[in-house]
C-alpha cells in the first residue's frame, strides 16, 4: 500500500502541512529540528517513498500561517490536482522576512521545481522574487494586476450568489460584513451583493455595509447592534468574519438562524467545526484543476500571454445558519 503524507500526519498526530514542510526541507520553515527528525523517522518506518525523479510543482503559502483555515482546504485540493497530472507536489510556507525571501530566491534558482503556485498575502515583494526567478508561475488570489499570470476566484459572483440565496429565503434587509475595500476580494464581493439587490428591486443601503480592516465579524456585529442598525440577515466576505459574527450574536442571545441568518464565502475548516455549521458559498473543488492546467500551459509555453483566469463555478454549502424569513 502506498504511504501518503496524510498517513504520516495521522500516525504522529500532526498536520499534513507540517509533514510536507519537514519532508521537503522547505526554505523558511519554522519547524524545529526535533519535529523534523520525528517525521523523517516515521516516514522511514512507514515506508514512505517520494519519487525524486518525478518533476515537482510547488505550492507556496506566503505570509500566512500553515493552519490558516482559509488556506488549508486549498492545500489538499491543489495537491490532488497536481498529482492527477503526474507531478509531485511540494508545499512551502514563507513569510515576508528578508532572510526568508532570500532563502526562497536561492532555492528557486536551483530549478528544482517545474513551476510554482503562489497564494496567501501576495504583495510586491513576493511578486518580485517569483518573477525574477524566471520560473513558470501562477498567482492564486490577491488583487487583479496586469502583465502577470493570475488565477482568481470570481468574488463578484460569490457575493452575488450569497445575496441571491438570502433574497430567495425572503430577506430584504441584508447586511454585508467585509474587509477593507482596497482588496479585490471584498470590493468585488460588494459589487456582486449590489448587483443581486438591484436585480431584485431592493434599494442599496450604505448603512448596511460594515467594513473592518481586521476582518473582525465580532466587532462589526456589535457595532451594528449599538448603532441600532436593523437587518434580518448578513453576508460575510469570508468564514472568519462569519464565525466572529456568530459568536457575537450568541453572546447577545440572538438566535441563528431563527432571528438572523448568516452566509459566508469560501470553504474552510470553520464551516463544519462551527455549531451550527456555517452556510457558505464556495468555489467548487474541481476549479483547482483549472488553476493547475493553467500553470502547465505556462510551463509548456513560457511565452504564453500573461492574463487573468477567473474561476466561477460556485456551490452552496447549506450548513445551518440560514433560514426562511417570515
Amino acid at each position: 500500500m502506498t504511504v501518503r503524507k496524510q498517513d504520516i500526519a495521522e500516525y504522529l498526530g500532526v498536520s499534513r502541512a507540517t509533514v510536507s514542510l519537514a519532508l521537503n526541507n522547505t526554505p523558511g520553515s519554522t519547524i524545529s529540528q526535533e519535529t523534523r527528525s520525528k517525521i523523517l523517522r516515521a516516514a522511514k518506518e512507514l515506508g514512505y517513498k517520494d519519487l525524486n525523479a518525478t518533476p515537482k510543482i510547488g505550492f507556496l503559502l506566503y505570509n500566512r500561517t500553515t493552519d490558516d483555515p482559509r488556506y488549508v482546504p486549498d492545500l489538499s485540493t491543489t495537491e490532488k490536482a497536481v498529482r492527477d497530472v503526474n507531478y509531485n507536489f511540494m508545499f512551502m510556507a514563507v513569510s515576508s522576512l528578508t532572510e526568508e525571501l532570500y532563502n526562497l530566491q536561492q532555492f528557486l534558482s536551483a530549478k528544482e521545481l517545474k513551476g510554482v503556485i503562489v497564494t496567501g498575502d501576495i504583495d510586491e515583494a513576493i511578486t518580485k522574487v517569483i518573477v525574477e526567478a524566471d520560473i513558470p508561475y501562477v498567482f492564486f488570489g490577491g488583487n487583479a494586476r496586469d502583465n502577470l499570470h493570475i488565477v482568481l476566484p470570481d468574488h463578484r459572483k460569490g457575493g452575488y450568489e450569497a445575496a441571491k440565496h438570502l433574497i430567495g429565503l425572503g430577506h430584504r434587509e441584508i447586511a454585508l460584513l467585509c474587509g477593507i475595500l482596497d482588496l479585490d476580494v471584498h470590493r468585488c464581493f460588494l459589487e456582486g451583493y449590489q448587483q443581486a439587490l438591484e436585480e431584485n428591486g431592493i434599494p442599496f443601503n450604505k448603512e448596511l455595509v460594515q467594513v473592518s480592516n481586521q476582518e473582525d465579524g465580532y466587532e462589526m456585529c456589535g457595532r451594528m447592534h449599538f448603532l441600532n442598525i436593523n437587518y434580518s440577515a448578513a453576508i460575510c466576505s469570508n468564514t472568519i468574519i462569519q464565525f466572529g459574527a456568530l459568536q457575537r450574536l450568541r453572546e447577545m442571545r440572538v438566535s441563528v438562524p431563527q432571528d438572523k441568518s448568516l452566509i459566508g464565502y469560501g470553504y474552510t475548516q470553520l464551516m463544519q467545526a462551527s455549531i451550527p455549521q456555517l452556510s457558505t458559498v464556495y468555489l467548487d473543488f474541481s476549479e483547482k484543476s483549472r488553476m493547475v492546467r493553467r500553470l502547465l500551459a505556462v510551463i509548456n509555453d513560457p511565452a504564453r500571454p500573461k492574463e487573468i483566469l477567473y474561476l466561477d463555478d460556485m456551490r452552496l454549502f447549506e450548513g445551518g445558519t440560514c433560514a426562511l424569513h417570515v
